[in-house]
Formats: C-alpha cells, structure tokens, sequence
C-alpha cells in the first residue's frame, strides 16, 4: 500500500493483518532505518529525509509535484532490492504479508516482479483530513510544518495522478471497514487472475 503520511497505512495494514490472516506487516520507514548503516553517505542522507522533501537534495529548485515525485522515487530506488527480498522471502515460506510506505510508486514499483500480489494507493479525498491525520499522536515526535504539509499534499496528487496512468488501484481510506473490504475484494480478484493465467 502507498500513500503520504495520514492516509491511513499503517491503521489499515494492522486491520488488514488480522482480516485476511496476514502475519507480518512491514513499513518503508522501518526498512529504511535498518540499511541506514550500511549505505553510502548520499545514499543514507537521500533516505533520512521524507519522501515529500527527498527532492531537495536532488535539485535546487522550488517544489513542484513532478520534482517532489522524483525524490520519492530516488528514495525508491534505493529501497527495491529491499523490496524484492522481503516479498520472496514472504513467497518462498508462504508468509503472509503486507508491506506500506510512500515508496511503492505506481509505474515505479511493479507488482508483479516482485511478486506482489497487488500494489494500491490509499486516499483521504478531503485534504484537511489528510494533513490532520499526519498530524496526528502516532507519530509523537513527527513534526511537520505547513511548507511539509502542501508538498506531502502534493505528493499525494502525483502518486494518484501514477496510479491513474498506470491502473492501479486507488482504495478511499475514510471508513476502516469499507477499505477493508475494498482491499480484501482487490485480492481476491488479484488470486482469481493469477490463477487463470
């Protein structure tokens, strides 16, 4: 799943955990912070940074959403083979898992070479519910001013607008349960195609 901050990833990867009897849920952040050490320095500065503001150390020039989607996917970049370990492992022990964070760019990361089973990319379609979200307790110690909070907006418009160009589907992330079931159908019509091709 794929979204800023505020979308809901986390809460809906936990609830995602026990309704389809998932074990193991893991998220960009965390996989970031383990290879940390084990990067080259610009590297390791790229990934430290939010995937809204990654841009500026790439290009000196004022956020657009394109540049702003450019950093995000350099973070990415960096972060596949990470990816594609975590999911064969869960494919070659039949772990069931679910993997979240603003790295998993429709067009970018494909599903299927990975072995995936399916990418979306979550949504709160009311702006002033996202930015509150990301605001929001579960991250005690994020801090994010109004600046970081147009350009997470931001980034979330392109990673839609990716999502658009690149049929992948976009689960609205306002009712707990309604996303739930959104997503469980989106897999199991993801298992049904993969089963008659």
């Amino acid at each position: 799943m794929t979204g800023v901050p505020g979308v809901g990833k986390t809460t809906l990867g936990n609830a995602l955990m026990g309704a389809l009897g998932l074990t193991h849920h893991i998220s960009t952040g965390f996989l970031r912070a383990a290879i940390d050490m084990y990067l080259q320095p610009e590297q390791s500065a790229l990934l430290r940074r939010h995937a809204f503001d990654a841009y500026e150390l790439l290009e000196d020039t004022a956020p657009t959403g394109e540049n702003i989607l450019r950093g995000a996917m350099a973070q990415a970049e960096v972060l596949k083979p990470i990816f594609k370990a975590c999911i064969g492992r869960a494919r070659r022990e039949g772990i069931g898992l679910v993997m979240e964070g603003s790295h998993f760019i429709p067009g970018f990361v494909d599903p299927k070479e990975y072995g995936a089973d399916l990418l979306c990319v979550l949504d709160v379609p009311d702006r002033r519910e996202l930015t509150a979200r990301a605001l929001s307790p579960n991250h005690l110690h994020r801090e994010l001013s109004s600046f970081d909070l147009e350009r997470l907006v931001m980034l979330q418009d392109q990673l839609l607008a990716a999502a658009r160009r690149h049929d992948s589907p976009v689960v609205v992330n306002v009712d707990l349960d309604a996303a739930v079931r959104q997503v469980r159908q989106l897999v199991d019509a993801s298992a049904t195609s993969s089963t008659d091709s």
